[in-house]
């Protein structure tokens, strides 16, 4: 199946987000660049070689580093809701890439953030993994037979939520029928994982919390919406087991940018 990228309805001009009228439901500081036909692609020039990153080999020692990998949690106790997110990497234009959803401005909680496909856990999921995997099928019409389950990450601990990473490859995107549920999915996008290696894409941002320091996470900046959040915190994981020695991004606790990931 062919996408195409109709001419944006948002535009960065010096630095300044120009919002078209079809769009102020949505806060200005989460967009840029919303394309109508609900799909977006960013392209960067550097490279990744795809037969070697999916080889039996490496796809074995991503799963070992992302099971390593975690970062500091907002809160120390756990939340009761347990959830999950799909995050799925693909192949678009020859290009590994993760895909990303808008979710609707009018929804009850966390709307027009980006997120990877996911939600709570239902009592009928025997497993977290069943929770992503049913949720992408809900929210993208990505069956979960289509799905090569990595592995998983460690839980984020959020005020709300344990969120549990689910890494999964669904694929070339263009041999999937994609069809974004329109009550909960503003729009999809992908961003290659070229993009993140590119130092001038990630940037960061710091939450101060009341006798607990401060949390420091990443924002990563493209032409269609700004990652921040858990969202961003769990590419940042996704990224450093992928890519150990082309993605550079390194966070701590207490610092901005320093020498050291995230770790357990």
């Amino acid at each position: 199946m062919a996408w195409t990228v109709r001419k944006p309805c948002l535009e960065v001009m010096s630095k300044k987000i120009v919002i078209s009228s079809q769009l102020n439901h949505f806060k200005k500081d989460r967009l840029c660049n919303i394309h109508y036909n609900h799909f977006v692609r960013h392209k960067c020039t550097h490279t990744i070689n795809v037969e070697e990153f999916l080889s039996d080999f490496n796809k074995q020692q991503c799963v070992e580093r992302l099971q390593k990998l975690s970062v500091p949690n907002v809160i120390s106790k756990q939340p009761k809701i347990k959830a999950a997110v799909l995050v799925p990497l693909c192949i678009v234009d020859s290009e590994l890439s993760l895909l990303y959803t808008l979710r609707k401005s009018n929804l009850r909680k966390h709307r027009g953030q980006v997120s990877f496909p996911g939600g709570v856990q239902d009592t009928s999921d025997n497993h977290l993994v069943c929770t992503a995997l049913r949720e992408a099928e809900e929210e993208l019409n990505i069956p979960p037979n289509l799905v090569d389950v990595w592995g998983c990450g460690k839980p984020i601990i959020g005020t709300e939520f344990s969120v549990l990473p689910v890494l999964g490859f669904i694929g070339d995107i263009n041999k999937l029928d994609i069809k974004p549920n329109p009550s909960e999915v503003e729009l999809m996008f992908t961003l290659s994982l070229a993009h993140f290696c590119d130092s001038n894409n990630c940037r960061y941002t710091r939450f101060r919390f009341k006798d607990r320091g401060t949390y420091v996470i990443p924002v990563y900046l493209n032409r269609t919406c700004r990652i921040w959040g858990m969202t961003a915190a769990i590419t940042h994981v996704t990224l450093s087991a992928l890519l150990p020695d082309k993605y550079n991004f390194q966070l701590t606790q207490n610092a901005a940018y320093t020498h050291g990931n995230y770790n357990s």
